[in-house]
């Protein structure tokens, strides 16, 4: 088997475009660094402050008044509150933004990845296919289940490597453009997170996101494995990457919504804001293995009882 992914890990390194694939996710994740520190000078918040606080102020002052209803007084009174929470998360945009910062954020930069992840998983069987070379992959004395299975392994070891990729890109870049946090621990969502848990934190939101990524690569790997069409499985799969929120959005109301695959993104439980309230982080990782499980069934069983034509 290991000479298997040995084999496998080689030809897809021998493509020009994986090369171009890690090279684009460097400049593109260091650039945005860049990027954020250049606009960063153009956000004016001190301005939207000031007006909230001179909003603030008049609605305190009609608060003042004797001739208010009870619904009144509670409409004011919630957007005396909402006031009040624009100004702190005014105040904390106002804040240089800190190295700390951009690394808790790099699990962001995981959607690139699922990206690439993708068009891997998507082409390694079916470019076998394409190319006319299945024929003499599977002369081999090798079973077809185990050459099924050193390129599975082979694609998400290379997720695996591009997540690493991505986590030192955002590290480096985050050194390069921006400050170190003032203070001993930094906003971050609804939580605070200490300076010197910052490493942590993020590297396992990282870890979170990449669960995500194998299991859209596990979908991509499938198609392409049942169709033999790389085009087929990279537009198939794009599309349910991106409309995946609103399939879930449109779905919400009724309870298949909780067994969608695209509302179990691990990184929402650590963060706070859940897709559906009713879902937990077991729930989930149960549901993502349920998907993973069913993706290889299919593939396994397409592959090994094929017959081979072409």
């Amino acid at each position: 088997m290991l000479k298997l992914i040995q084999n496998e890990w080689m030809k897809l390194w021998s493509k020009k475009g994986t090369w171009i694939m890690v090279i684009l996710l460097v400049v593109m994740i260091v650039g945005v660094s860049g990027l954020g520190k250049l606009t960063e000078g153009l956000n004016n918040s001190e301005a939207w402050t000031a007006d909230l606080r001179v909003e603030l102020a008049q609605v305190e002052q009609e608060l003042n008044a004797t001739d208010l209803t009870e619904v009144e007084k509670s409409e004011l009174i919630t957007r005396q509150q909402e006031i009040e929470q624009n100004i702190v998360d005014s105040i904390e945009m106002s804040k240089p933004i800190s190295r700390e910062k951009i690394i808790l954020d790099s699990f962001g930069m995981m959607s690139l990845v699922t990206l690439l992840m993708i068009i891997a998983s998507a082409g390694i069987v079916a470019s076998e296919f394409s190319q006319g070379t299945i024929k003499m992959l599977l002369s081999r004395p090798v079973k077809r289940w185990k050459i099924l299975t050193s390129k599975y392994l082979t694609v998400l070891l290379f997720g695996l490597l591009l997540t690493v990729v991505t986590y030192v890109s955002s590290v480096v870049g985050a050194f390069i453009f921006y400050p170190a946090a003032e203070g001993s621990s930094i906003a971050f969502y609804n939580s605070e997170v200490a300076v010197t848990a910052v490493f942590g934190e993020s590297a396992y939101l990282v870890l979170l996101a990449f669960v995500y990524v194998c299991v859209m690569a596990t979908l991509a790997f499938m198609i392409g494995s049942v169709f033999r069409s790389s085009a087929l499985a990279i537009g198939v799969s794009l599309f349910l990457f991106f409309s995946g929120s609103m399939i879930v959005m449109f779905l919400e109301r009724y309870a298949v919504a909780k067994f969608v695959l695209f509302a179990h993104d691990l990184t929402q439980y650590e963060l706070g804001y859940k897709v559906l309230e009713s879902n937990t982080m077991l729930f989930s990782i149960a549901v993502l293995m349920a998907y993973v499980i069913v993706f290889l069934t299919i593939s396994y069983t397409t592959f090994i009882k094929r017959d081979i034509t072409a």
